[in-house]
Order: structure tokens, then C-alpha cells, then sequence
């Protein structure tokens, strides 16, 4: 799997005694567990991994944390250069600012 950081800043963080390294602005191969502990790809609910990260430190933080992390771009095939992303990737979508609850109407 690969990893995309757009956002403006290195992240670097250590699972399983290794250190991976994401710089700014370039594409890194990393095994899929390592990705799913960092980032938290395939779990819906990225609070864990904002704070792990060091992005958030309180819930009235998720909102910056989850917009820092739209920009690390998770990808099965690395991207191609000059050309859009595959789309098999995962974005981080923004919270509904709507409460969960009710019907939806048909």
C-alpha cells in the first residue's frame, strides 16, 4: 500500500519497532497493518488515530484533525505522476454537521 502526505508537514511515527517516515509531498510503501495503526484506514471513527498522531488533543479538535488528515492519500498502487490518484483510495470524509437520528425519508 502507499502513502501520500499533502499536508504541510512530515509525519513520522514508530509501529513495531520501525520508524515510518512520511515527507511532505512524496509517496511511501508501507504494509497495510502499519497503514491501518497510523492512520486508520478502514476504520470510520479516526479519533484514535488524530490523537496517536498528535493532531488533536480534545473532541472540539476533530474538525482540524480530520481535515489534516483528507490530505494523507492512501492508495493499493502508487500513484502515477502528472495524473489523477487511483480510485481505489481512501478519503477521510468531513463530519455531517446534522445529529444522527430519526427516519430518512424514502
Amino acid at each position: 500500500m502507499y502513502v501520500t502526505n499533502n499536508w504541510e508537514k512530515p509525519i513520522v511515527f514508530d509501529y513495531a519497532f520501525q520508524q515510518y517516515r512520511f515527507p511532505v509531498n512524496q509517496t511511501v510503501e508501507a504494509p497495510e497493518e502499519a497503514i491501518r495503526h497510523i492512520f486508520g484506514w478502514g476504520d470510520d471513527n479516526k479519533e484514535i488515530y488524530l490523537t496517536r498522531l498528535g493532531l488533536i488533543k480534545t473532541k472540539n479538535d476533530l474538525p482540524q484533525g480530520l481535515e489534516i488528515l483528507e490530505k494523507i492519500q492512501i492508495t493499493l498502487e502508487p500513484p502515477q505522476q502528472n495524473h489523477s490518484l487511483s480510485p481505489v483510495m481512501e478519503r477521510v470524509p468531513l463530519p455531517s454537521s446534522k445529529k444522527a437520528g430519526g427516519n430518512v425519508p424514502a
